[in-house]
């Protein structure tokens, strides 16, 4: 198996890395990133639903979604993401199992104990230190985890904590808990850049190879259409979220959107459910955004509309 190191930072271009690896590659192997601080979301979760809209904005964290199912995290450089992926050669094969035996194993070799958490993902001490996620795609499988090394946990913990009140809606949700980062554990903690290396020496190690591996030169061409067409749109990031209802506060009462595939389905206002006064003003059938709110005349009704809803 080989192991590849990101040459980049930036997240939606390690996304379009992953689909390559998971839908292009043949081989088998991982890849460790580390991304810019940013928010990602799971394939099938409700961004509302899931982060907090006006933090985000406010510290211009990005909103991604992946390929993978599971539960929202916040990404930075602290945070260390190893992607697994392979030939799926058993469907009864418990690739979670599998796949975090060797970070369990790698802090075990530095003295720590790492143990599941019945939730795909890992803890130390009671606390949480990674996360799981995983694709399959035909014969193939792709699984992703996080190392919590040195993350900004008020950061993280401020961006996961979305509005209350404002979304109903279908998606999966995020299980929440205590986190902590390995640097903690540690008493004379190298830097992240070190403990990286160290991780990737480890893998490299037990996959019985002899250096990282180069990203193939095809991953390129591939990895830029994927980001312009998927990982850097509304339409995905956004847009595909499961259909939902959004409740903008409007004075005494609540202007309701009811939203499907991005689009806007209904708008009323919750307690004079009778009293239509958008019916008829272009809003129906168009995209969820800032955009098509402002331009429908919501800011004037709400100036709140800005920092709750997302842009485009």
């Amino acid at each position: 198996m080989e192991v590849f190191v990101s040459p980049v930072t930036d997240p939606a271009l390690n996304m379009g890395l992953e689909s390559f690896f998971l839908n292009q590659y043949e081989g088998e192997g991982c890849l460790v990133y580390r991304n810019e601080p940013c928010v990602v979301v799971g394939k099938n979760q409700n961004p509302y639903l899931e982060v907090d809209v006006r933090f985000c904005k406010d510290q211009g964290l990005p909103v991604l979604r992946r390929i993978s199912g599971g539960g929202t995290v916040y990404h930075d450089l602290g945070n260390i993401n190893t992607a697994f992926f392979g030939v799926r050669k058993n469907i009864a094969e418990n690739l979670y199992a599998r796949w975090t035996e060797p970070p369990i194993q790698f802090l075990k070799s530095w003295g720590l104990i790492a143990e599941r958490d019945g939730r795909n993902g890992l803890e130390v001490k009671g606390k949480k230190i990674s996360g799981s996620a995983q694709a399959l795609k035909l014969g193939r499988f792709l699984h992703h985890a996080t190392l919590l090394y040195s993350s900004d946990l008020a950061v993280l913990d401020a961006c996961l904590t979305p509005v209350g009140g404002l979304v109903d809606g279908r998606g999966i949700s995020s299980q929440r808990g205590p986190v902590t980062n390995l640097f903690e554990e540690f008493e004379n903690a190298d830097d992240v850049e070190v403990f990286q290396s160290r991780w990737v020496e480890f893998l490299v190690d037990s996959f019985g190879g002899e250096g990282t591996s180069s990203v193939p030169k095809a991953a390129s061409k591939v990895v830029q259409e994927l980001v312009h067409a998927q990982f850097s749109r509304w339409e995905w990031n956004i847009g595909r979220t499961p259909k939902f209802k959004f409740r903008l506060p409007v004075k005494e009462d609540r202007l309701v959107f009811e939203v499907k595939k991005g689009l806007i389905e209904k708008v009323y206002l919750e307690k004079n459910v009778l009293l239509d006064p958008l019916m008829d003003n272009g809003l129906l059938g168009e995209e969820f955004t800032l955009s098509s709110l402002l331009k429908a005349g919501i800011g004037t009704l709400c100036p709140e509309v800005v920092n709750l809803v997302f842009g485009k």
